[in-house]
């Protein structure tokens, strides 16, 4: 006689099943490499990682590592988180240099399908852009990247942040370093194949209102 299996039993085994443990590549594309503030993000992003149980790699590019050495590494990668700093609008010349000799492995199976995290960051201003452009890069190469995978954190968030000189509205429009956690959350909900977002706090009530009144002085 056959058996019929519960469908509680199913679905506790559908959301019970048992966590896959990832490696994760983090490739820091800094000039001050480990030393940097960037590097500071990446530790917080490695220490969730591990936490988790999850392996993670570690390429610091501005000790100029071998084509060989960045494909072998990607190649065993699950997925990838990219960090820089910002320069003149722009990103580090060790990223620059990791596009310029990697171009041709655009498509390739290292990183295809694979999904992708970015974290930038700044003394002030240009890190938006960045991030934006190089997730671009990242998504041409073939990287997957995920909802929320990436944010932009400035000297000026983290003053405004840390000594509580921010509105608490104003708070809940500005990256936080706490947010490296909602990242590597999103990293490996694509990873895993699971849906379950997280997202930061925004402000959906205060952004049209008017803040600045020099001329009007109608404050």
């Amino acid at each position: 006689m056959k058996k019929v299996v519960p469908v509680e039993f199913l679905l506790f085994l559908c959301y019970n099943r048992p966590t896959a443990m990832a490696q994760i590549l983090i490739i820091n594309g800094s000039i001050s490499g480990s030393a940097g503030n960037t590097a500071e993000l990446l530790a917080l992003a490695e220490e969730r990682l591990t936490e988790q149980g999850h392996s993670v790699d570690y390429l610091e590019l501005v000790r100029d590592p071998s084509l060989e050495r960045i494909i072998d590494q990607a190649s065993k990668a699950d997925a990838f988180i990219f960090g820089t700093g910002t320069y003149w609008d722009s990103w580090g010349s060790p990223l620059q240099k990791f596009f310029e000799i990697t171009s041709s492995t655009e498509g390739d199976s290292c990183w295809l399908g694979k999904p992708v995290a970015a974290i930038v960051t700044a003394h002030a201003v240009g890190s938006k852009g960045i991030l934006s452009r190089l997730f671009g890069v990242l998504n041409v190469y073939g990287m997957l990247i995920p909802p929320l995978a990436g944010f932009a954190y400035t000297f000026v968030n983290h003053v405004a942040l840390t000594k509580e000189v921010a509105p608490e509205e104003l708070e809940k429009e500005l990256w936080s370093h706490h947010d490296v956690e909602i990242v590597t959350h999103n990293l490996l909900q694509a990873v895993q194949g699971t849906r379950e977002w997280k997202k930061w706090p925004s402000d959906n009530v205060h952004y049209v209102e008017k803040w600045l009144h020099l001329y009007s002085g109608d404050e």
